[in-house]
């Protein structure tokens, strides 16, 4: 598979279709609003915003369309790039080099005469002037006038005469010319260097003509001014910002359709399927460059170690997700030794399910592995199960109550779960993740966060009472699902008996059709889920085929596809076309309730 890396650069304004967030509109009003006040300078606009949330990019899309003003000047000052002691005068040194050597010549002649420069720095400046490039000259001027503490206050006035002179010379567009400095990065230095490009704004370059956007998390600004006692936060930040625009939150069909965009161009769009897009949108805050820096560890691990080519790029894609979303339990799954979590998880998820449908069987497979968890463990399980799942939540790690209320995480496991090769890739895990140094030899086990690894062939210890989860008192309530409605597609009805009798226990309307016309036919009944298998005879598309007819009748609810396929291709086909694959019975009843929570 070819996957390509995400740049992390901001998007500038040439990049309008890589604009997803649609921040040309902002970048519009905000250029026009600069351009409009530009007979009320000196001001200063702040871009607010998190990090990696899009000022910088909302920033240079600004910077573009007041670039083609023939009045207007822009100058990029990345605050990051200096440290505390030269921000001030790479700041200054930004504005001075806008104005033409001439200019600086007439109006450092003028400055001179009144002051104590004249004899050291006319003949010199002068000199410089007429030889040197005006970056040249702006070192020297800087560097002579730094050495002597006197001279900051000449200074200001040198730029203040510069500004108004060039400001004055508006040429063939009749208008008053405006010089806009942008300061980018500022909330990702250090206090020092915050401090000084405030300084630098309101005292040195306070001046006629100029304007400042400042991109930075005025909460920052506003923690250094408070913590240096240069005066109460909300007071400096008054005195430094005029205007203050904060980039609105990105709402979650944004974040999808921005996680859809970096998989089209990192090559991942198979893979970044519906439901994971969503977690990963969710999980990483909604924020562009925490969900692209994701993307570029799975692209770079994918391209970097060959055992992802046996083992495929669906695998690793879920094993990075859940590496990055949910570490402590990733680091406690790839630990040598430790029991296989996914499975041990996924029986657990089973077994509380079950009990809360109220009782009934565990298929085959659950069943088999609550065998082997009730050995390793050593537990005495009880003949009802709600007394089994106490036994289980006293044994097993404490957040797992919590983990199973997480859809997302429920998803990955499900999907590592059901990997043909699911045991060979934990194996895999455990050999190309780094790990803590080994445990010597007749040692404890290595600790976890996520459940206590007894001896081999030890019974466990059992855990402080501080440790142990709360025991509820009695079993769980039984689910109500009083008015939902289902409509389920299957060819042979009589293998959804059991489920479809116990949701409509619990009071929901299941009614069971056997193909996609009918299910079409019934859309009328107004159902809130539509349970689909996927095969049908000699058709194993016909619930993904399915799907996408229930969609075009303009259905918006939750379509499950309700299949023991481990087709990886077909899956990812049937999310692409609306669906929700799930094999548990846990996973639809919770689907179910959720979707009538809502």
């Amino acid at each position: 598979m070819n996957f390509s890396l995400l740049n992390d650069e901001p998007v500038h304004g040439d990049s309008v279709d890589e604009d997803v967030l649609g921040t040309a509109r902002a970048a519009q009003g905000l250029a026009a609003l600069v351009q409009a006040s530009r007979a009320a300078t000196p001001f200063t606009i702040a871009i607010d915003a998190d990090w990696g949330m899009g000022k910088s990019s909302l920033m240079h899309q600004i910077e573009e369309l007041l670039s083609a003003d023939r009045g207007t000047e822009c100058v990029w000052f990345n605050a990051w790039t200096a440290d505390g002691t030269d921000a001030l005068e790479g700041l200054i040194k930004s504005v001075f080099q806008q104005f033409d050597r001439n200019l600086l010549r007439r109006v450092w002649y003028r400055t001179s005469r009144r002051g104590w420069l004249v004899s050291s720095l006319r003949l010199a400046v002068t000199v410089l002037a007429g030889v040197l490039r005006v970056d040249r000259i702006v070192d020297e001027l800087w560097e002579r006038m730094a050495a002597d503490a006197s001279a900051r206050n000449e200074i200001r006035g040198l730029i203040s005469n510069a500004a108004t002179e060039w400001v004055a010379a508006p040429g063939s567009w009749n208008q008053r010319r405006l010089l806009v400095v942008f300061v980018d990065d500022l909330d990702r230095c250090s206090d020092e260097t915050i401090l000084a490009v405030c300084e630098a704004i309101k005292v040195y370059l306070d001046v006629p003509g100029l304007a400042f956007v400042l991109g930075c998390d005025q909460s920052r600004i506003a923690a250094v001014a408070e913590a240096s006692g240069r005066a109460l936060s909300a007071d400096y930040l008054q005195k430094i910002v005029q205007v203050n625009y904060r980039i609105p939150p990105i709402d979650p069909d944004q974040a999808i359709q921005l996680v859809r965009a970096y998989a089209a161009r990192s090559g991942t769009t198979g893979l970044l399927t519906p439901p994971l897009a969503a977690l990963l949108a969710e999980r990483m805050g909604r924020n562009p460059r925490r969900i692209k820096r994701l993307i570029n560890s799975f692209v770079m691990e994918y391209h970097l170690d060959v055992g992802w080519q046996q083992f495929g790029a669906e695998g690793l894609l879920r094993s990075v997700l859940l590496q990055h979303l949910y570490p402590d339990f990733h680091r406690s799954l790839v630990r040598p030794g430790g029991p296989d979590l996914v499975a041990e998880f996924v029986t657990y998820y089973e077994v509380r399910g079950l009990v809360r449908r109220g009782g009934g069987a565990l298929d085959p497979a659950p069943a088999a592995r609550l065998a082997q968890l009730k050995e390793r463990l050593d537990l005495w399980l009880p003949e009802e199960w709600p007394a089994v799942l106490e036994q289980l939540e006293r044994a097993l790690p404490r957040e797992y109550p919590l983990l199973a209320a997480d859809r997302g995480f429920v998803r990955l496991l499900l999907d590592l779960d059901q990997l043909p090769d699911s045991a060979a890739l934990l194996g895999w895990l455990r050999r190309t993740t780094p790990l803590p140094a080994p445990v010597s030899q007749g040692g404890p086990p290595p600790p976890s966060v996520f459940g206590r690894l007894p001896d081999p062939g030890q019974p466990p210890t059992p855990a402080p009472d501080w440790e142990r989860p709360p025991v509820p008192a009695g079993a769980p309530p039984p689910l109500n699902l009083s008015g939902a409605r289902v409509l389920w597609v299957d060819d042979v009805p009589a293998n959804n008996a059991q489920l479809v009798r116990q949701l409509r226990s619990f009071g929901a309307e299941v009614l069971q059709v056997e193909s996609t016309a009918e299910a079409l036919a019934r859309l009328s009944w107004r159902p809130d889920v539509v349970i689909t298998d996927m095969k049908r005879g000699n058709d194993r598309r016909a619930g993904i085929d399915g799907t996408v007819a229930i969609r075009a009748r303009g259905f918006t609810g939750p379509v499950i596809l309700y299949s023991e396929s481990r087709n990886l291709t077909l899956v990812a086909e049937a999310e692409e076309a609306g669906a929700t694959p799930l094999r548990s019975p846990t996973a639809i009843v919770d689907l179910i309730e959720e979707q009538m929570a809502h």
